[in-house]
């Protein structure tokens, strides 16, 4: 699924090549992934419309026309990407000699799994493709987004302003979940999602399944400290891919290789040697070393 790395990633690849683009027609396969508008609701708010700029809160792309702004929620495999028609589609790929990683040499043909197309002007194109069907497409008047749940329910963004450490200790001390449980909670922080709450975790020594609320002060300080820092690595590296996602171009992340723990259970850890154990918290599948984090 798309982390905040992903997510920023598509943002920065869109912002270079949206803004400015006319909305001339779109397509829609598939309008269940239409939450609180239509077919026709979307085409009339963005039709004859240009875009003005893509902006991102935790794992929610915010995309802004002239008077509306949508936002996407791109689910567990969920690709937003732009296409030029005047550049060939290739499916060929160059491979990574030290990581295997695949870059695709060109970009993607829409196929079955290509649900929406905003056709733009320039001979060019959104494309959205979700093999899974998760995703979540919302639209807001201008003057409305201000008072969407979809933005409200979120947590401050390691990014933004108001990401603090006062903040966070004070989402995390109200909970007596796991902490891995809490750092997935939207609410307490925006953008964290499995792997990242992983490495965080360890970059931190912080055992996954300790009550939130058992947390020192330091321990706190720890993890707050590292979580900007981890994400920006991604970044960097433009995301982690192991199957589905792609930036705005249609190429895949490559940070997969920088993971310390995340789906390397049963693996040697990379600090002391002891095999990272894999087990359930919260519902979802979590890696730690027990000798490393306590």
């Amino acid at each position: 699924m798309p982390e905040l790395p992903e997510v920023e990633t598509i943002r920065r690849g869109l912002e270079d090549k949206l803004p400015g683009h006319i909305v001339e027609s779109i397509e829609i396969k598939l309008p269940k992934l239409l939450i609180n508008t239509d077919s026709k609701g979307l085409t009339e708010a963005l039709v004859r419309h240009k875009f003005t700029q893509v902006r991102r809160l935790g794992k929610i792309l915010i995309l802004d026309s002239e008077n509306y702004s949508v936002l996407v929620r791109l689910g567990m495999t969920g690709q937003l990407t732009f296409r030029d028609l005047n550049l060939p589609d290739t499916n060929e790929f160059t491979v990574h000699p030290i990581t295997g990683l695949q870059r695709a040499k060109g970009q993607f043909e829409p196929d079955k799994h290509t649900h929406i197309i905003l056709y733009l002007d320039g001979h060019t194109s959104l494309c959205y493709r979700d093999i899974r069907q998760f995703g979540k497409w919302y639209l807001y008047a201008k003057n409305e987004l201000k008072n969407s749940p979809e933005l409200n329910s979120l947590g401050p963004d390691p990014f933004g302003s108001d990401y603090t450490i006062d903040n966070f200790a004070k989402g995390l001390k109200k909970t007596s979940r796991a902490i891995k449980t809490a750092l997935l909670d939207q609410s307490i922080v925006a953008g964290l999602g499995n792997i990242y709450a992983d490495e965080v975790l360890f970059a931190s020594h912080i055992l996954p399944t300790r009550s939130a609320k058992s947390l020192t002060d330091s321990e706190i300080e720890a993890i707050f400290n590292v979580i900007k820092p981890i994400l920006q690595k991604s970044i960097d590296n433009r995301g982690t891919t192991f199957s589905d996602y792609r930036d705005a171009d249609g190429h895949k992340g490559n940070n997969a290789a920088q993971l310390k723990v995340y789906g390397r259970g049963g693996q040697p850890c990379l600090v002391c040697g002891q095999e990272l154990r894999k087990e359930t918290i919260g519902g979802r599948s979590s890696v730690y070393c027990p000798n490393c984090q306590h």
